[in-house]
């Protein structure tokens, strides 16, 4: 049919014709890439009559969720680069609101205004109109969750859900939603039809953090300012959990440490022209930035955990010993079995017995790269719904790492429980036994390490069944391990300690290694 020749004749590639994959500059984000193309693209390369006899709808929206700073945002820019459209309309969420009644819905419907109109002119040869909402979770909230409100934020809503997939259905739009909050969401624009294609940038593995790092190096490369030390794939290794960004933050850190190096300060500063032809960007500068500038987000903050272990570990004795060794058993478990992704243990005993400093130990020696406390005096002052939400939102950052060691210390105290009454918060102890018992994510594992003085109290409230075991972490019992203990710390002179190694000879004891240093401490300001 004549119609159908000069169809085909007109219709352009949805393609860009000098778009190259292998120079996206997209690192890490091979898969995710692949599966957005395959859902949402497979059916726009195909002729618009083959698509129309199969009955094919073309995927109208697209959901970008994930932690900040892991390619969100720069896999909506490639992708409207990608394609031989229009330029995207890229829109912040809150710049869609005003203030004036009816603006708000106004600014979405103009957003819409170019495809209608292309829509009824050129029908299924329409080109594809791609509209970008960064931060959508600002216009798109769940309906009827905000109180008081004068509900602009549900109109825009409707309006929006009108457009992508109301009564005049348009066919040539792609809109691309990006957010770190999916679960703020109205449920009614993620089912098919609308955002369909929901894909999680997550934190990249090895091989992506290599990618990154080459795609941020290559300018360097190509100038000779990299200096042959620098091995992008042990930067991958050591850069555990890093995001996108915070990569990116670490190759321009090591470029300022290079550059440092080349500057005279004296009375001005100037750059020493003789030595800055010589510029590198050296295996020593990534490290030095990697130690002292750049921390990853969902990584491991060591003083958070090193405060409890600066007296290092006593070992006193065989119950120590033993602790750690079964909490090295259970870190080796949560890294090897695919069958046990949540291994929980539980370290009970006494007061100022130092369970809080193993527990501590064991997450420093997992090495895992992801590594958070849970601590009451961090919640000084919470409500019972604060607290919640800080307990979830430690959980829900170890679960965007691929291993990750919660500690829960003092649960007791988290729980605000009081002996007089008893009393204590159902709330947080119900939220607390959610995220004890919610396994991980798939590809994910997790160890938590909590501890008590009270495991009367918890087998009280059944939260004894939450923990997969439990280690008895005892005082220090005897003369001997009390001697022991002595030496270990080296306070006393030989003649000190053999006075009192006759004094307990035989002697049952009963002393915390944490009260042990306290007494020892005050002894030597006599």
């Amino acid at each position: 049919l004549p119609g159908k020749s000069k169809t085909k004749e007109n219709r352009q590639s949805i393609i860009h014709p000098d778009w190259n994959f292998e120079k996206m500059g997209i690192g890490g984000l091979d898969k995710e890439f692949s599966d957005i193309f395959r859902r949402a693209f497979a059916s726009r390369v195909f002729p618009p009559e083959i698509v129309e006899q199969m009955g094919c709808k073309h995927v109208k929206g697209i959901l970008l969720y994930g932690p900040p700073g892991c390619g969100k945002t720069l896999m909506a820019r490639q992708i409207g680069k990608m394609l031989n459209a229009r330029e995207p309309k890229v829109v912040n969420g809150p710049e869609i609101l005003n203030k004036y009644v009816g603006e708000s819905e106004a600014n979405i419907r103009k957003l819409f205004a170019d495809a209608e109109e292309e829509q009824r002119r050129l029908g299924a040869n329409s080109g594809v109109h791609i509209i970008i909402f960064d931060e959508i979770d600002a216009i798109c909230k769940q309906r009827g969750s905000m109180a008081g409100s004068t509900g602009v934020h549900d109109t825009v809503v409707n309006q929006l859900l009108s457009k992508i997939d109301g009564v005049e259905q348009l066919n040539n739009i792609l809109v691309i939603g990006m957010t770190n909050r999916p679960d703020l969401i109205d449920e009614a624009l993620l089912r098919p039809g609308r955002l369909e294609v929901k894909m999680e940038i997550g934190l990249p593995d090895e091989k992506g953090r290599f990618q990154i790092l080459h795609i941020h190096t290559v300018r360097m490369r190509e100038h000779q300012l990299l200096a042959e030390d620098v091995d992008i794939a042990e930067l991958a290794v050591e850069t555990k959990n890093f995001s996108g960004a915070e990569l990116e933050g670490l190759v321009r850190a090591a470029q300022s440490t290079a550059m440092n190096r080349h500057i005279k300060a004296s009375n001005k500063v100037e750059v020493d022209m003789e030595k800055a032809e010589s510029l590198r960007v050296t295996r020593g500068d990534f490290f030095a930035s990697l130690e002292n500038d750049i921390k990853p987000a969902f990584g491991t903050n060591q003083e958070d955990y090193a405060s409890y272990i600066m007296n290092g570990i006593i070992k006193w004795g065989d119950p120590v010993t033993r602790v750690l060794d079964d909490g090295e058993l259970l870190v080796q478990q949560t890294k090897n079995s695919d069958r046990t992704p949540l291994v929980s243990v539980l370290l009970e005993g006494p007061p100022h017995s130092g369970k809080t400093a193993l527990a501590a130990k064991i997450a420093e020696e997992s090495n895992f790269p992801f590594i958070k406390i849970c601590s009451p005096d961090k919640m000084i002052g919470f409500s019972e719904t604060a607290k919640c939400q800080a307990m979830k939102k430690i959980f829900d950052d170890a679960y965007k790492s691929q291993l990750s060691c919660v500690v829960v210390d003092d649960i007791e105290r988290l729980l605000d429980y009081v002996p007089i009454g008893p009393r204590f918060s159902n709330l947080v102890l119900q939220a607390l036994l959610v995220l004890l018992k919610k396994a991980p994510p798939q590809g994910r594992k997790l160890l938590i390490i909590g501890t008590t003085s009270r495991k009367d109290v918890l087998q009280e409230m059944e939260m004894l069944n939450a923990f997969s075991t439990t280690i008895h972490v005892p005082n220090i019992a005897t003369g001997e391990q009390l001697m022991e203990a002595l030496e270990l710390l080296g306070n006393f002179k030989d003649k000190e300690r053999s006075t009192i190694a006759q004094n307990v000879k035989g002697k049952p004891v009963w002393i915390g290694i944490k009260k042990l240093l306290m007494l020892i401490e005050m002894s030597l300001q006599v």
